[in-house]
């Protein structure tokens, strides 16, 4: 007598589950305050744009005119916290870095 083994699989997986993409893809997103010294935002807003083109998502000003300095709150996709820490103190001249906090952001996959 001759015995033969057969393995099976108690669950089985469909194909097409096993090939299926996520939907989403995992984009790092970092979140600055930066504060300069002056009394205007434009030359702040024209270097942020400049350092980060389409990866700057959103800024906010905040002008203190009695202390002569510019808060901006920056948000920077695509890009690591160290990335944006060094092209920030190159390109901001005097800039004050303060609370910084690196996540990711969820954005659909382009398929």
């Amino acid at each position: 007598m001759m015995l033969t083994s057969v393995a099976t699989s108690a669950t089985s997986v469909p194909r097409a589950s096993r090939l299926a993409r996520p939907k989403h893809l995992a984009v790092p997103l970092v979140i600055i305050d930066v504060t300069v010294p002056g009394t205007s935002s434009a030359d702040g807003r024209r270097a942020l744009h400049a350092a980060f083109g389409d990866d700057l998502r959103l800024y906010i000003v905040t002008i203190d005119r009695q202390h002569e300095r510019v808060t901006f709150r920056v948000e920077v996709t695509s890009r690591t916290l160290d990335d944006v820490i060094s092209l920030l103190t190159t390109t901001l001249d005097r800039a004050t870095l303060g609370h910084a906090q690196a996540t990711v952001i969820r954005r659909p996959r382009d398929y």
